[in-house]
């Protein structure tokens, strides 16, 4: 797979999980990645055509081998909730490479929990209530 966030040079993403042969005899997809989407312990970039989500296990000082760990604690946790996969949960389409380090693709299903308790909370009371 091909991803350009913004106007930046595009990066090839390969599959960790599948054989090289096997990634070699499709076309990549092309991703743009026009969004970006915030940090916390991964940089989080965003597509609005394709729907798609790219979290890249790079922050500006921490510790590679620490967000790497945490990457793939969460690809083994979106692993464990797939009964609840495009409902609740967004699908994890997979862990890839690229040259700064692993990253992994999602869908997008919409702003985060955090972003809506942020919203919540900024409301009144009274019109917490009538929600």
């Amino acid at each position: 797979m091909i991803v350009q966030c913004f106007d930046a040079l595009p990066m090839v993403l390969s599959s960790v999980d599948a054989p090289p042969s096997q990634s070699r005899d499709k076309p990549f997809p092309f991703i743009h990645l026009d969004r970006y989407l915030g940090w916390a312990w991964a940089s989080v970039y965003g597509s609005s055509s394709s729907r798609v989500v790219v979290k890249f296990a790079r922050v500006a000082g921490k510790d590679k081998a620490e967000l790497e760990l945490q990457l793939k604690g969460e690809k083994a946790a979106y692993a464990r909730l797939t009964c609840l996969t495009g409902w609740v949960v967004p699908v994890c389409f997979g862990e890839y490479l690229w040259y700064g380090g692993r990253s992994l693709v999602l869908s997008h299903e919409g702003p985060s929990l955090a972003a809506l308790r942020m919203e919540f909370t900024a409301l009144g009371l009274i019109e917490r209530y009538e929600l």
